[in-house]
Parts: C-alpha cells; structure tokens; sequence
C-alpha cells in the first residue's frame, strides 16, 4: 500500500526508508497515502500526522498504533 501510494517498487521501502530520499513521497504521494488509509481502514490520517512522518517507520508505526497492522 504505502509503496503503490508513493509509486515506488515494494523492495526499495524499508521501515529506515527516509521521506527525503523517496521521490514519489511528495505531496501526491501524501494524498494517494491519506486517501488509501481512509478507504482500506476508514481511518483519518489528518494532514499534521502526515507532515510528522519522515520514515516508512513512522508509517507503520501510525498503522500500529490503530491496530491497522501488526508485526
């Protein structure tokens, strides 16, 4: 999910994966995310959250955090 959101191939996302160094995670990249989030899960992940997360980690670390995904 996260690297259809950002267009990128599945292997090249790591959880130490940075948002700088991903060239779809701009701010397409975001909506695409936020909008997936909302249609798979029916959760809000609201435009702040977005804008703190500077890894995949911290992706998965919100998903975690609804019981969206486990380990």
């Amino acid at each position: 999910m996260i690297a259809d959101a950002f267009n990128e191939p599945a292997a090249s996302l790591e959880p130490t994966t940075l948002r700088e160094t991903v060239q779809g995670w701009d701010s397409m990249g975001v909506l695409m995310l936020t909008a997936e989030i909302d249609e798979r899960f029916g959760v809000e992940l609201s435009a702040e959250t977005s804008r703190g997360m500077q890894s995949v980690d911290d992706i998965l670390r919100f998903l975690r955090e609804h019981d969206l995904v486990r380990d």
